[in-house]
């Protein structure tokens, strides 16, 4: 089988893992998140400390006097309610916290976010990686079997042997088939949480990403959670439940009535009054939207403890696999890869020698193959698991 059938990959420009994290800041859910923050924090600024608006009235009329004359009359007032019970200043720190709120929340979606675009590009990377070495792979098998083929004609090889081998062949070419269509995906994937409106898939680029190393992570292992994303998250929207409660309770306290009315008579007659009235909370105190406020309160204080617990539960996970896939890789690469290029260097002598059949070599290519899979995905986790670390803690890994 010509190894021309190989489909390739769509070509697009490759992206490192730099370049794909500072597409992720323009994605439109941070900028749509941004805009809903500045928008809300100019409104919340505004946000008056009359919660209620002046009301003006006018009463037109005529009064028939006893002398049997009609003249016009006209009452005219305006009324300002003002609360006793603080229910602006309320509202205007409530409106404040929820904006702060809501920056937490754009911290802890872009954490997110470059988090899911870390393992994408990784997912990504591995995937080409292997492509790459499943063609090369199947080039070797080819010209393998080719090489049998030709010994078999002068008896140096069995019909066996020439089956195994093109077997062996087709196999490497079904990979290599096989990991073009995982490209493909994990391009288009790359492209979805990327935001990126293209028709072709995208492409990592071939270098890894330079993280350092991990002699600094222990002092953070402790640090305060707090500093979070996710725990700030949690904590503002609590403090923003809280306020609102209180919100709805200072709404519904003392106000005081302030006004002043002034009318004609119909006999011409001016007169002026100021009006005063006492709104006292007796019986309505906002208990019915209270009820449902608590309630969403006491959810909200328990989802913020949880976050503390689930932010520090994240780092000790993050620590571990720091040392765990840094032992991984130092396994696989360093000993693991290099016994089995020295078994699978032996046994192709020994069948050029005549000592070993086709099936052992294919055993022994097989155990390569998943080999060099192996340390393509622990270089990746390792990458993978230092970015997170980084990500969780707020520092360089």
């Amino acid at each position: 089988m010509n190894l021309g059938v190989l489909v390739g990959v769509v070509a697009a420009q490759a992206l490192s893992f730099d370049e794909a994290l500072a597409l992720a800041e323009k994605s439109p859910t941070l900028e749509g998140q941004q805009r809903a923050v500045e928008r809300q924090a100019a409104l919340a600024e505004a946000v008056p400390l009359l919660v209620a608006n002046p009301a003006v009235f006018v009463q037109p009329g005529v009064r028939r006097l006893g002398t049997g004359a009609v003249g016009p009359e006209a009452y005219v007032g305006v009324t300002q309610d003002v609360s006793l019970s603080g229910a602006g200043s309320s509202r205007r720190a409530s409106a404040r916290r929820e904006v702060e709120s809501a920056i937490a929340e754009r911290r802890l979606a872009r954490r997110q976010l470059r988090l899911e675009v870390a393992a994408r590009w990784l997912s990504l990377w591995s995937a080409q990686a292997l492509l790459e070495s499943a063609r090369e792979e199947a080039r070797l098998a080819q010209d393998w079997a080719a090489k049998v083929e030709r010994a078999a004609a002068t008896g140096g090889f069995t019909r066996v042997d020439v089956a195994v081998a093109r077997a062996w062949q087709a196999e490497a070419v079904l990979t290599a088939l096989s990991l073009e269509g995982t490209v493909f995906q994990r391009g288009i994937a790359l492209n979805r949480v990327l935001s990126l409106a293209r028709t072709t898939p995208a492409r990592a680029s071939p270098a890894l990403p330079a993280l350092g190393g991990e002699g600094d992570k222990r002092p953070r292992l402790s640090d305060d959670v707090t500093r979070s994303p996710l725990v700030e998250a949690a904590d503002a929207a609590s403090d923003a439940q809280r306020l609102r409660t209180e919100e709805l309770l200072a709404g519904r306290g003392t106000t005081l009535q302030v006004g002043a009315m002034g009318w004609r008579e119909g006999t011409g007659d001016l007169a002026a009054v100021a009006t005063l009235q006492l709104t006292l909370p007796l019986f309505e105190r906002a208990q019915r939207e209270r009820a449902v406020a608590e309630a969403s309160l006491a959810r909200a204080e328990a989802a913020a403890d949880l976050a503390r617990s689930a932010e520090l539960a994240d780092r000790v996970d993050a620590h571990h696999e720091l040392e765990h896939t840094a032992e991984v890789l130092a396994v696989v690469e360093g000993q693991l890869l290099p016994a089995t290029l020295d078994a699978t260097s032996g046994l192709e002598r020994r069948f050029d020698a005549g000592e070993a059949d086709a099936q052992d070599l294919v055993v022994a290519r097989r155990v390569l193959v998943a080999t060099r899979a192996r340390v393509v995905s622990a270089r990746a986790e390792v990458v993978l698991a230092r970015f997170r670390w980084s990500e969780l803690t707020g520092g360089a890994p």
